[in-house]
C-alpha cells in the first residue's frame, strides 16, 4: 500500500511539474525565434521523457504485485517461485543487485506464463 501511495504521489508531482513548466515551454515556442523555440521544445520534452521512463516501472510494480498475490495464494509457476526464492536469498545476503535481477526475472517469467 505504501508503494502505491508513493507511486501516486510521484505521478501527481510529475503532472504538476508538467503543467507548471509546460505552459512556459509553449510560451517560448510561440516566441518564434530559433533559440527560444529550441529551449521551449526542451522544456516541453523533459516531462514527456520522464513519463516515458516511468511507464515500465509502473508496469513492473503492477505486475509484481499481481505476481506476489498469486505466489502467496500458491498459484505461481515453479520458475516464478524459484526466482522469488533466489531474490529472497539475495535480500537476506544484502545483495541488492541480485535481488532486483531475480525479482525482474520472476516478473518476466510470470508475464510469459500469462501470455
Amino acid at each position: 500500500m505504501r508503494e502505491k501511495f508513493t507511486a501516486v504521489v510521484l505521478l501527481v508531482v510529475l503532472a504538476f511539474y508538467s503543467a507548471t513548466i509546460g505552459w512556459r515551454g509553449f510560451a517560448l515556442i510561440a516566441d518564434g525565434r530559433l533559440v527560444p523555440v529550441l529551449l521551449g521544445l526542451g522544456v516541453v520534452l523533459v516531462p514527456v521523457v520522464a513519463l516515458l521512463a516511468m511507464v515500465p516501472l509502473v508496469r513492473l510494480a503492477r505486475d509484481g504485485s499481481r505476481m506476489l498475490a498469486e505466489a502467496h495464494a500458491g498459484n505461481a509457476a515453479p520458475q516464478v517461485v524459484q526466482e522469488l526464492e533466489l531474490a529472497e536469498d539475495c535480500r537476506v545476503g544484502k545483495d541488492r543487485a541480485g535481488e532486483q535481477r531475480h525479482y525482474r526475472a520472476a516478473v518476466r517469467a510470470w508475464r510469459a506464463q500469462r501470455h
